[in-house]
């Protein structure tokens, strides 16, 4: 897969916007495309490409060059009609891949036999996320891997681990995760079995969300000296 990808976000809600945000941050070719003007002129100076149209006008659509795009994600929000009609049409424009928002289940089912390959649920997933880290904060330090159940992030090395090397701890049976990176001192390097672990040390760490419930507990006794 090239580096750069051609994306084409329809909608420009706070969600839309956000997403347009963080794929230009990534280098990637973004195509923002709203029917309000006041919606695109506040994405004009971050993508590299935005107009002002209507997403259920194909004719419009193929203007744009929505053909070409790798990606399309229908992020409209307020609607639900629009939104299908726009997932039909880009998915009739045989986009490789076409994600869609949605709002309500019976939408999500819609969507979905139009032709969404992926539909997500924005609100309903940050309010679960929110809940989550409200019981365990350090939630918010690790993000979902595609694909359910497995986090990755970022933690500091505990007491326990200073001065040791993932051989010696048995760092996977240990702490019940895999560290893919040391960070040290801002230089990030993948470890070896006998890489020894130092005081202020951050370690890039995957695990089950399970497993890294057990990490981050042990972890928690270790600093506290339980």
């Amino acid at each position: 897969m090239n580096s750069k990808q051609t994306i084409l976000v329809a909608g420009l809600g706070r969600f839309g916007i956000s997403v347009c945000e963080k794929l230009a941050e990534l280098g990637q070719h973004v195509i923002a495309v709203d029917i309000d003007k006041d919606c695109v002129e506040e994405v004009a100076d971050i993508v590299e490409y935005c107009a002002q149209l209507d997403a259920t006008e194909e004719d419009l659509l193929l203007k744009v060059g929505a053909k070409e795009a790798d990606v399309a994600i229908v992020a409209i929000g307020n609607n639900i009609e629009a939104s299908i009609l726009a997932t039909a049409i880009l998915k009739g424009l045989n986009i490789p891949r076409v994600i869609a928002r949605a709002q309500t289940a019976i939408h999500a089912r819609v969507l979905s036999r139009v032709g969404a390959h992926k539909v997500i649920f924005p609100e309903r997933d940050a309010g679960k996320h929110l809940a989550a880290t409200l019981v365990h904060p350090w939630l918010s330090d690790f993000s979902p891997i595609p694909g359910g159940g497995v986090l990755v992030g970022e933690i500091e090395a505990s007491p326990g681990m200073v001065g040791k090397s993932l051989m010696e701890l048995d760092f996977r049976k240990t702490y019940n995760g895999i560290v893919l990176l040391f960070d040290r001192k801002g230089s990030r390097f993948p470890p070896l079995p006998d890489s020894i672990i130092q005081e202020g040390d951050k370690l890039l760490v995957v695990g089950t969300e399970e497993d890294i419930e057990k990490m981050m507990k042990k972890k928690d006794k270790e600093e506290n000296g339980k």
